[in-house]
């Protein structure tokens, strides 16, 4: 992740591959708020945090667990990556949430716009918009089929 990346940025990386699941089953956002968000995603724009923190209200009340401090990236990143899991609703189909899972993989072959991951445990196709510069043999993070970003093997971060 860039340092200078905006917390609401990093944020919206991380949350809007769950944002077709407010479209499809909670029925909180309409599908042209999920194409707005899309579109702010996928060039780096950011969103106002309490338009963020209303329709993602779920992770936030997540992220309050980290720390008090819910716009700072290593809180956020520390949500996503140790903690999300722990906080995905009960009432979520079985194979929703396994997608919901935020997990590391390597990116072994690049087609059209999609990664092959090894997760260890059998691949994956995921799409790579959101990480931009990725490139077969890294470690990214992969969340509800969307590679977000490289991990730096060696400081896990």
């Amino acid at each position: 992740m860039p340092a200078d990346m905006l917390p609401e940025v990093y944020f919206l990386r991380y949350s809007f591959p769950c944002a077709r699941v407010l479209v499809d089953l909670r029925k909180t956002i309409t599908e042209e708020e999920f194409e707005k968000l899309q579109e702010a995603v996928e060039t780096d724009t950011p969103v106002d945090r309490e338009y963020l923190e209303k329709i993602f209200d779920h992770a936030f009340e997540g992220i309050k667990k980290v720390s008090a401090d819910v716009w700072n990236v290593d809180t956020i990143r520390e949500y996503f990556w140790n903690r999300h899991e722990e906080h995905l609703s009960s009432d979520l189909p079985p194979t929703i949430k396994r997608m919901c899972v935020v997990k590391p993989g390597k990116l072994v072959k690049e087609i059209k716009g999609f990664f092959k991951v090894d997760l260890g445990g059998g691949d994956e196709r995921v799409v790579a918009a959101l990480y931009k510069g990725a490139a077969v043999g890294d470690t990214a993070m992969i969340h509800y089929g969307y590679a977000v970003e490289k991990v730096d093997e060696r400081t896990n971060s």
